[in-house]
């Protein structure tokens, strides 16, 4: 039998491979840091959404506690009324101030809810 020939790889092309090998690990590890970072992004993203709905419901349950508070106190108010007239201007006093309570309710909401946007900030 005959020798069996040895087939050598030329070195250019062993030198090609490896710089291939260097290319897509270069690549894929910067796909991978990229990926990580964007997972960080989002993470922190879904955290400060959750403590702003957090917020926003701690907010909205103070201002329901704070007119239900009010409404007992009306009605406190309303049972102690000796006449008509009282009772009048009690209920016209009771809804100037109800109507002002919800209207800072309404805007402290609505700058919570802006702040807490993410186009707010131009986080996006």
């Amino acid at each position: 039998m005959a020798d069996n020939p040895k087939l050598d790889v030329p070195p250019e092309l062993r030198a090609i491979a490896e710089q291939g090998v260097g290319q897509a690990r270069a690549a894929i590890d910067g796909f991978l840091t990229a990926a990580h970072k964007a997972l960080d992004d989002a993470s922190r993203k879904v955290d400060a959404a959750h403590g702003n709905a957090r917020d926003m419901g701690r907010t909205t349950l103070d201002f329901a506690e704070a007119n239900i508070a009010a409404g007992f106190d009306f009605a406190s108010r309303l049972a102690k009324a000796t006449t008509v007239d009282e009772w009048t201007r009690l209920h016209a006093d009771y809804v100037k101030e109800q109507a002002a309570r919800l209207t800072e309710q309404a805007k402290a909401i609505g700058q919570h809810a802006s702040a807490a946007s993410p186009f707010a900030k131009g986080d996006n």
